[in-house]
């Protein structure tokens, strides 16, 4: 039989498909899979926090070179005076926690910042700016906020939070490396980030929920729950203000009516701010 040479089909090795369809799939796949890992490797770390004891947490995290304060702290006259009133305030908060929570240990510390906020550290650190003494009407208020950081610590969140954070970055660290890609670590982060603030709301809206039961315990009523978060509320603006499903917070407006509803089933007599706390709130932060 003769052979008889012929031109192969045109297009042979090529496929109908769009190349950078193969591409976008790969892509997206790999970037799921990632994902996923990330999130199972965040909960593995939230799952294990439960196994380190509170008193080793708390050793850990009270030596000075692992407990960095981020901020100017206030030691003045007034400023300890202040910080010996809340560190008061909280001890008298957990004893009316109960015996339930007897392990933690807490430590006060005072933010020389103008801006009103308030957060938990690992090892039963607690955080109150200036500002934010300036922020509440009367001690109840302020019990509310400390009550809130104090409920984080009682499960174990600022420890959590930095469980799964160290774990995260460890894993993007291992895959793209040091010299890895910054605009793709950044993405990936923020990614990793998103899927874990629904969890976030869910430590924020908990955390609410155990202060006003705490104010209720210790004053016999909730009166002056909503007091720093009418505050916000007040000096929010449609520009500032971030969506709620990328915010790690509840809505702001959501957080009151939850308060609010809860103050007016336990209403009560507010306790004023002692005159020497108002005052100190009312002083001028000193420049960084």
């Amino acid at each position: 039989m003769r052979y008889t040479p012929t031109q192969p089909p045109e297009g042979i090795n090529v496929t109908d498909e769009h190349p950078l369809k193969s591409f976008f799939i790969l892509t997206a796949g790999t970037i799921g899979v990632i994902i996923v890992v990330v999130i199972i490797l965040g909960l593995a770390a939230d799952h294990l926090v439960k196994y380190i004891p509170i008193d080793y947490e708390q050793e850990l995290f009270s030596k000075d070179g692992l407990y960095i304060m981020p901020f100017t702290v206030d030691e003045s006259d007034q400023g300890i005076k202040s910080l010996q009133y809340l560190q008061t305030l909280v001890d008298d908060l957990h004893t009316s926690a109960g015996k339930d929570f007897v392990e933690h240990k807490f430590q006060l510390a005072i933010a020389n910042e103008a801006q009103a906020n308030a957060f938990a550290m690992p090892g039963g650190h607690i955080v109150i700016t200036k500002g934010l003494l300036a922020s509440v009407e009367s001690e109840n208020g302020l019990s509310m906020i400390l009550a809130h950081e104090m409920a984080h610590h009682y499960k174990r969140d600022p420890l959590r939070s930095m469980g799964r954070s160290i774990v995260v970055s460890i894993f993007l660290l291992a895959i793209f490396g040091a010299d890895g890609s910054n605009i793709l670590q950044s993405f990936l982060g923020n990614t990793a980030a998103i899927t874990n603030l629904s969890f976030s709301r869910q430590q924020e809206s908990d955390a609410d929920k155990f202060a006003s039961e705490l104010l209720v315990k210790f004053y016999g009523h909730a009166s002056g729950a909503t007091e720093f978060f009418q505050y916000i509320k007040n000096t929010e603006t449609e520009l500032t203000e971030i969506p709620n499903f990328l915010s790690t917070h509840p809505s702001t407006e959501g957080r009151i009516n939850f308060l609010l509803k809860h103050e007016q089933q336990n209403p009560g007599e507010k306790k004023p701010l002692p005159v020497f706390l108002r005052e100190y709130a009312h002083t001028k932060s000193a420049d960084k």
